[in-house]
């Protein structure tokens, strides 16, 4: 989050960006910055831990 206004232009414009975190928080955070930029955002909602709770697959290592 600190660096993501500061590196804009490493973000791919020609499709939605979805950003996660462990809660959801940060990552909406980070996609508001991104939808004011004028990119196609989204935060994942609930998180790392939304995705789990809800039988998603995950990999860890």
């Amino acid at each position: 989050m600190p660096e993501l206004g500061d590196r804009l232009a490493e973000v791919p414009t020609d499709r939605p960006v979805h950003l996660v975190c462990q809660s959801g928080g940060r990552s909406a955070q980070g996609a508001e910055l991104l939808t004011a930029a004028g990119l196609d955002a989204v935060s994942v909602t609930g998180g790392t831990r939304g995705w789990i709770a809800s039988g998603h697959p995950t990999t860890t290592g």
